[in-house]
């Protein structure tokens, strides 16, 4: 896994940027869908091309990632407020890990 010297703050709309570089690395154009999961306690996003009952975001404009609510939640209860980004190459994902 690559940091990418960035930290995510849980707040009301979270959401957070991912650097250009990534961004074309890992095919995350404006519109595109990503999808968001829990795993081990981090947040996992990929890009996805099928429909999906999984929880979703569109990627915005400038690589804008918003995270949803039910998500925030799960870590809002566990008083979890910050995150390191990392990017996972060779599966293509984003990873939220909380910040220690």
């Amino acid at each position: 896994m690559i940091p990418i010297r960035k930290t995510v703050r849980i707040s009301n709309r979270m959401s957070f940027r991912i650097p250009l570089p990534w961004r074309e690395e890992l095919n995350l154009t404006q519109g595109r869908f990503v999808k968001i999961r829990i795993q081990n306690n981090s947040i996992l996003i990929n890009v996805f091309n099928q429909y999906t009952t999984e929880i979703t975001s569109t990627i915005g404009e400038g690589g804008q990632i918003y995270i949803p609510t039910e998500v925030r939640n799960y870590f809002i209860l566990q008083e979890i407020e910050r995150f390191k980004v990392f990017i996972d190459k060779t599966n293509k994902y984003i990873i939220l890990k909380p910040f220690e």
